[in-house]
């Protein structure tokens, strides 16, 4: 059994953070975990939860980055919860088998971020919040095999996307993060080309091998 000082240096190192609804109690580390782009994941917890979004300044978009277990199978909704209203909003992020890093656009209507579904052998998951600026930038080509969120600073523009197989979906959206649009979506394999409309954020929403290149 551990000594009371190794149990108290345990105890030490977790600090409770927020539940939301029945399921597991998430909680924040004291360390943290920097994400791809500089985004520290803070959060951290199993199954259910909900944790309250960092909000980037004006004028910027307010980017999660997600990174489940290996056998987690998880969504991400974004959520209003405020003294007066509550509301569960669309899926930001589809997460499942891995251990990637996954990002989205949060929209500035969202008061907390939502972890529901829990499924596989360990739906445990880390989190963070960073601005659109951190973004990886879209120049010539970009993939992946997780969900994810890329800056586009070019003219209007056709790309090529590629989709090994699975659903698939890419949205556009300003540099704040308005005024979002869906460029694309498909089921099983793709390959084709869509246009872009010019400078913003892309998001891609796809569990399987992606690609994109600016023609």
């Amino acid at each position: 059994m551990p000594d009371a000082g190794c149990r108290a240096a345990r105890r030490a190192r977790w600090t409770r953070w927020e539940r939301y609804g029945p399921g597991a109690v998430p909680y924040r580390r004291a360390g943290t975990i920097q994400g791809m782009n500089g985004i520290e994941l803070i959060h951290s917890g199993w199954g259910k939860g909900s944790v309250r979004v960092t909000h980037a300044p004006a004028g910027l978009a307010t980017v999660l980055e997600f990174r489940g277990g290996l056998l987690s199978a998880l969504q991400v909704n974004g959520l209003t919860d405020t003294p007066d209203r509550l509301e569960r909003g669309r899926e930001l992020i589809n997460y499942c088998w891995g251990t990637g890093n996954a990002r989205a656009l949060v929209p500035k209507e969202y008061t907390h971020v939502a972890t529901g579904k829990p499924g596989g052998l360990s739906p445990r998951w880390k989190l963070g919040f960073g601005t659109g600026d951190s973004l990886a930038e879209l120049s010539a080509t970009a993939s992946g095999r997780f969900p994810d969120a890329l800056r586009y600073t070019g003219p209007p523009a056709r790309v090529r996307l590629e989709v090994e197989k699975a659903h698939a979906t890419v949205a556009h959206s300003s540099i704040s993060g308005e005024h979002r649009s869906q460029l694309h979506v498909s089921s099983g394999p793709f390959r084709g080309t869509l246009a872009l409309p010019g400078p913003g954020i892309i998001e891609v929403a796809c569990l399987a091998k992606w690609s994109l290149t600016v023609l």
